[in-house]
């Protein structure tokens, strides 16, 4: 009796908290406000996603005169509203504290928890999961539009679109979704660039160099090497095969022997790191108690959480389906500027392989690119990026898969350099 008393008077106090000056949320956006909107899209009938839009520099007032930013999250299932807003780019870190390279300065961002059932996203039934990356480039187009029907006044805005991970692997399949629509004047919006870091783009090429990039970093012995070299063979020649099922069945064993049998608990997003799943963990109960109360819009009885495993798992099916020939089209039929980058710690998607898949694009520029020379990123050991024309790599010293968090000073010149002097 005594401790169910106990535990009424906690979530009382925690309550309280939430409504009073305690909330570190509230008190964070006190000494410093970011003026922000937060908005649902019906995407399909019973299907609705979740958009959060910062206004530049936290300042409604001719906002629209400064860029646009669209940023893709990746997983699939991983929120936007989570990871890329506390954990990488947003105004306010994980601990609710300002963080000093936030893309709020000076450009507008938009945030979308995407697929369905994703973050603050959701769904009447779970039939209404998306099943593949089609449906999915549809719901955020769907959104996407809705936005610029909503807000006018960014129809004219220099836009670019910026996607991590699987998100970076859907961008250029969004890309010729918005181009297209435009181009049939289904859409106003001016469309300028995208950006595609630590990119999921070549299942193929990244999965082949998983084993050695462990093994040349002492992660794995000789024989693990040897054994998981050739279940990415087996992998590579089911990607080849189109058996995308049979190639997911492969990688989890892959992952499983990796896990297994280096004898450290390897964090796949940053391999001088720990894994971050316990701040995320913390991250997951800090929105659900101090940031959701915040929005209106949101059913408070929904349990927000940084990643959906449910998500996930429907689009097995669609996960090591590529998008290179999406990026091929946007490079011979448009004139968007496009950087890829990728982090020489990450493992998910080995530098080695994304090096890689951009050399082997079949566009005009393919050959100036493959002799271009490669030029320093400011700053001191901070990489390197080579460009041809309207394209660029760019190869991030001491980050892994969350560039904009691990190298902010690589990742400002990166955005300057897609973004120019709009």
């Amino acid at each position: 009796m005594k401790f169910i008393t106990l535990i009424t008077f906690l979530l009382s106090v925690a309550v309280d908290n939430v409504l009073t000056d305690e909330n570190p949320y509230i008190q964070a956006l006190k000494k410093r406000p970011w003026k922000s909107i937060q908005k649902y899209v019906e995407v399909r009938p019973g299907a609705f996603i979740f958009y959060w839009l910062y206004y530049a520099d936290g300042n409604r007032s001719r906002a629209e005169r400064k860029p646009l930013i669209i940023w893709i999250q990746g997983g699939p299932g991983l929120a936007a509203t989570g990871i890329a807003n506390f954990a990488e780019l947003g105004p306010l870190d994980m601990d609710m504290k300002p963080r000093n390279h936030t893309w709020v300065n000076g450009r507008n961002v938009l945030l979308i928890d995407h697929p369905v059932g994703t973050g603050f996203s959701y769904f009447t039934d779970k039939s209404l999961l998306a099943r593949n990356d089609r449906v999915m480039v549809t719901d955020l187009g769907k959104t996407i539009k809705a936005f610029f029907k909503t807000h006018k006044e960014f129809r004219k805005t220099p836009t670019y679109l910026f996607g991590q991970s699987y998100g970076g692997k859907l961008c250029p399949r969004l890309a010729l979704y918005l181009h297209s629509a435009i181009e049939k004047k289904r859409l106003k919006m001016n469309f300028k660039g995208i950006g595609v870091g630590s990119g999921w783009v070549d299942p193929k090429e990244s999965t082949l160099a998983y084993s050695n990039y462990l093994y040349s970093m002492g992660a794995v012995d000789r024989n693990t090497y040897i054994k998981t070299t050739a279940m990415a063979k087996r992998i590579a020649d089911c990607i080849d095969n189109r058996d995308y099922i049979m190639a997911n069945k492969w990688n989890t064993l892959l992952y499983s022997v990796i896990t297994e049998e280096s004898g450290m608990n390897i964090n796949f997003n940053n391999i001088n790191q720990v894994n971050p799943y316990v701040a995320l963990d913390k991250l997951s109960v800090t929105v659900n108690l101090y940031v959701k109360p915040t929005l209106p819009m949101v059913k408070q009885t929904m349990q927000w959480s940084y990643m959906s495993e449910e998500v996930f798992e429907k689009l097995n099916s669609s996960f090591f389906v590529p998008s290179t020939k999406f990026l091929e089209i946007l490079l011979n039929r448009t004139e968007l500027n496009i950087a890829v980058y990728n982090g020489n710690l990450d493992v998910v998607t080995p530098l080695a392989g994304a090096t890689n898949w951009v050399h082997k694009l079949k566009w005009p520029g393919a050959e100036e690119f493959r002799n271009a020379k490669r030029i320093k990123i400011n700053g001191q050991r901070n990489g390197f990026f080579k460009k041809a024309r309207r394209f660029s790599f760019w190869w991030v010293f001491g980050s892994g898969h969350w560039v904009p968090e691990d190298n902010p000073t690589a990742m400002e010149q990166i955005l300057k350099h897609v973004i120019g002097n709009e």
